[in-house]
């Protein structure tokens, strides 16, 4: 019986590539894929993309109104 082989995946990394601009979206998701944190631009937050509100429908957010600034997992 063969061993199971694993994969690596080398990844680079650049620094500049993770700074957060005023229109950008970002979601903490943790290990157990529970939505820990979000940030939303302010002035989306009344209509945001529908990228966004897929990702927040699979969380079981359908009003991203109904969220304060509390820890969501």
């Amino acid at each position: 019986m063969p061993k199971e082989q694993e994969e690596y995946i080398d990844i680079e990394v650049d620094g500049d590539d993770f700074d957060f601009e005023d229109d950008d979206f970002g979601f903490i998701i943790g290990s157990d894929g529970s939505l820990k944190h979000m940030m939303i631009p302010d002035y989306l937050m009344n209509d945001p993309p529908p990228e966004v509100k897929k990702i927040l429908k699979i969380f079981g957010i359908k009003n991203i109104h109904t969220i304060d600034d509390r820890v969501l997992h």
